[in-house]
């Protein structure tokens, strides 16, 4: 790793991150009608232009994995597994922050997710291009969405989801960052491998 160049990228990632709050939100709920978007997102591009960012900006419907730039992957600190480094990113970017104690290092390949922990004393890495995964059949990105209570009504759930749409309001206890169960071609092993995708 060129360690003069990673403070450029890492001010690069905190750019992206800046304008990448507010996201878009997908919420889940029992109720009725608990979904919400926010206003649009982008990232730097490597050459410095703005580009939206294919898990928060989806104007057009969901871009395909296969038909955006590549964007960094993000190391987490040993220990972080794939739920928990998914809670921070969406904490971080809503703020316009990177996640605390990450490293921003170059993509993974373009159908990965996260990468595991080849050792010990490396963390899992996490793709920003498609943090929350894709759809097989389609390459479809898959935006961060959140999971409310089922237990509240469709006006607590709509109005619980009117106030998360402000970045600066932290989540309710009670809402939780969805963790999706990927297919094991979106997963690279600890030994690099992974099965080929459909």
């Amino acid at each position: 790793m060129d360690h003069h160049r990673a403070p450029r990228r890492a001010g690069r990632l905190l750019v992206a991150l800046a304008l990448a709050a507010p996201l878009v939100l997908s919420l889940a709920s029992c109720a009725d009608d608990a979904s919400v978007a926010a206003a649009p997102a982008a990232v730097q591009a490597a050459d410095g232009g703005p580009e939206p960012m294919p898990w928060a900006e989806q104007p057009d419907g969901s871009p395909s994995i296969h038909d955006v730039t590549p964007q960094a992957s993000l190391e987490f600190p040993p220990g972080v597994d794939y739920g928990q480094a998914l809670a921070r990113l969406f904490a971080a970017a809503r703020g316009g922050g990177l996640p605390e104690g990450t490293r921003t290092l170059p993509p993974l390949p373009v159908e990965v997710v996260y990468a595991e922990a080849p050792d010990a004393a490396r963390g899992l890495r996490l793709s920003l291009t498609a943090p929350w995964g894709w759809v097989p059949a389609t390459g479809a990105i898959r935006a961060a969405s959140v999971a409310l209570p089922g237990s509240l009504s469709p006006e607590e759930a709509a109005e619980m989801a009117r106030g998360m749409a402000d970045p600066a309001t932290p989540l309710p206890p009670e809402a939780r960052v969805d963790v999706p169960d990927l297919p094991a071609c979106q997963v690279l092993d600890a030994d690099g491998g992974r099965p080929p995708c459909p």
